[in-house]
């Protein structure tokens, strides 16, 4: 298996986003893949339609790829030393990919909450000028602003100071999509 492309995923309908809706129970499926976004969108639509009308439902990926040699060992650790539910074995491996230990990759995730693209704009220049010249980064709307993700790390503290409504995610998750479910 190709560890590259290695990746966790994460479906999820979260209390947070369905506060309103009566009867609703968080639902989460999580596993790991080699898939691209675009090849999983079938199976991200199905789980929206598994929900209620008027839920809201995401859809995230590791930012950074994971490494299925540390994965595989730590499963066996896993195996040997616990009882397990066989039914439950995909998302436990995805758990124990996820773990920053078994991370391939060391890309961080800057979660901004700005609520206009101008604000992103200043920001991202900022990066660029001070810490990434090269410009080796990817922009993605979120549901309460935007993600900023940066191919290695940099010294963070002064950038941080002069934006309190970003913070800084070393081995995260990227919202990828999100859906509400129509009747």
């Amino acid at each position: 298996m190709a560890d590259k492309n290695l990746k966790v995923v994460l479906f999820v309908s979260r209390n947070k986003d369905n506060k309103i809706l009566v009867g609703f129970k968080e639902r989460k499926k999580n596993f790991l893949t080699t898939k691209e976004p675009e090849e999983l969108q079938k199976e991200f639509n199905a789980f929206v339609d598994d929900g209620l009308i008027g839920e809201v439902s995401r859809f995230y990926m590791s930012v950074n790829s994971r490494d299925n040699e540390k994965i595989q060992q730590s499963l066996q650790h896993y195996l040997l030393d616990n009882n397990v539910d066989m039914s439950k074995l995909d998302s436990k491996v995805a758990s124990i990919a996820a773990k920053p230990e078994n991370a391939l990759e060391h890309k961080w995730l800057f979660d901004c909450d700005f609520n206009d693209m101008l604000k992103m704009d200043r920001f991202k220049l900022e990066i660029i000028r001070k810490y990434l010249p090269e410009g080796n980064f990817v922009i993605k709307e979120t549901l309460n602003g935007f993600a900023l993700v940066v191919h290695h790390g940099f010294d963070t503290r002064e950038l941080l100071a002069k934006y309190p409504d970003v913070e800084l995610k070393r081995d995260a998750m990227l919202l990828v999509d999100w859906k509400v479910k129509d009747d």
